[in-house]
């Protein structure tokens, strides 16, 4: 049954298995100076876990370990991604630090002294991969191997007798032969060498939980990558009210939204530059109250209910097409009311003025646009995105001929015919 080495013994054995390591490879005859610079290195403090640069000319990631973090030599740089920089792990024999690449992006590397078979592991960059790692925490090792290593009870030992018998006999018996003191003092008296063993304490360690990302479930910021893998364009102050019925009881409360920002892990009818009719032109599909309340944020899943179940609704159409995105395998996803699509054009349009040609700012919410017609992109956790400045559909009915849309340039929101067709953006509310 393993034991559980307190933190100290844990980073010293890691240190002296690095060193060992390095001394396996130097003794079986590899002396190349990538081996000679990895025994310079091994074992030194860092401070910046997750740091990759180069220590006496080898390359070096530095690992977050108990007590101090340590520089791992770099065999690999695989195109695995990790999670969080600075953690480790060990497959097949394999020890691995999750570190920053010169793009700045996460990626397993694989050091020196421990290299073995590798292991097929994540070779990927997709989106699949990102949702299969935040889904198997397998995949993830938060903390060093903690097994017991089984030298560390002789290494002590071998230490202690080397020392104290080398020392012993050099500094006693030396002076005796060159004195002419009485030689029954210096000679009768026998030194004998003292073996001293070293037994390693057992304790037990507090295993630390890493709080969990946004994809995971735990806390998201703006511009997290969501559990449906689309991006966070909305935090609420406080909780909303969500859900394709309103009036559940108890309600469903939700904190985020996200939008999509890639086709779904399955078959999907969506696509970022696809463009299509609202539909219903003429159908009153919500009564006055209703088009009033499917205005606020967390309405635009019941409003995408209630188009998707009127008889004039197609699979073609704006709504559902969104209600059948599935982006990180959610089955939750739909058109935005007014006030989302206004909050995700003003996530990430920011800049313009809000003013038309004619000087006037007609968006009745917040968003002013961009005010220019570039898209806007970027990349978060090594997942690139994309927005289109153009005009979009909402799930919020204005009258019976027409519904609510924003433009992006300058946010401007009107009225817009049913029947126009333009861009459909899927997003999705969670807790």
């Amino acid at each position: 049954m393993n034991q559980f080495l307190s933190n100290k013994i844990i980073a010293g054995i890691v240190a002296l298995a690095l060193l060992v390591g390095v001394g396996v490879l130097i003794s079986s005859g590899d002396t190349s100076s990538t081996t000679r610079n990895a025994a310079l290195v091994a074992a030194k403090p860092c401070t910046k876990p997750g740091q990759v640069t180069k220590v006496s000319k080898q390359s070096v990631v530095c690992a977050a370990l108990k007590p101090k973090n340590i520089w791992y030599p770099i065999f690999k740089e695989k195109k695995w991604i990790c999670a969080k920089l600075g953690i480790t792990r060990k497959q097949n024999g394999i020890f691995s630090v999750c570190g920053k690449n010169k793009s700045s992006k996460k990626r397993w590397f694989l050091t020196k002294p421990l290299m073995a078979k590798s292991n097929p592991g994540l070779p990927t960059t997709e989106q699949e991969a990102f949702i299969k790692l935040t889904k198997n925490p397998e995949f993830i090792v938060e903390t060093s191997p903690t097994t017991p290593i089984t030298p560390a009870a002789t290494t002590g030992t071998t230490i202690a007798a080397r020392t104290g018998t080398t020392i012993a006999a050099t500094t006693e018996t030396t002076p005796a032969a060159t004195t002419e003191t009485t030689p029954a003092a210096t000679t009768g008296t026998t030194l004998t060498p003292t073996t001293t063993t070293s037994t390693p304490s057992t304790t037990t360690t507090t295993t630390t939980t890493t709080p969990k990302t946004c994809a995971e479930g735990g806390t998201c910021d703006l511009r997290d990558i969501g559990p449906g893998g689309g991006i966070v364009f909305y935090v609420a102050p406080t909780t909303f009210t969500c859900g394709e019925d309103l009036n559940a009881t108890p309600a469903t409360n939700c904190k985020y939204l996200e939008a999509a920002i890639a086709k779904g892990t399955a078959t999907s009818t969506w696509t970022p530059t696809a463009l299509t009719a609202w539909a219903c032109f003429g159908t009153d599909v919500m009564t006055d109250d209703q088009r009033t309340a499917s205005l606020e944020i967390g309405r635009g899943r019941a409003n995408t209910k209630m188009i998707t179940e009127n008889t004039c609704s197609s699979p073609a159409i704006a709504a559902s097409i969104a209600a059948a995105y599935n982006g990180g395998g959610k089955t939750d996803w739909f058109l935005p009311s007014r006030k989302e699509l206004d909050a995700l054009c003003h996530e990430f349009f920011k800049g313009g003025t809000g003013l038309t040609r004619s000087g006037s700012w007609n968006s009745i919410d917040n968003c002013k646009g961009s005010g220019n017609g570039d898209p806007v992109s970027g990349t978060t956790n090594g997942i690139s995105w994309s927005f289109a400045v153009g005009i979009y559909w909402s799930s919020s009915e204005a009258l019976n001929g027409g519904a609510w849309e924003q433009y992006f340039n300058n946010g401007s929101q009107v009225p817009y015919a049913k029947y126009h067709t333009i861009f459909v953006h899927p997003v999705r509310a969670f807790k």
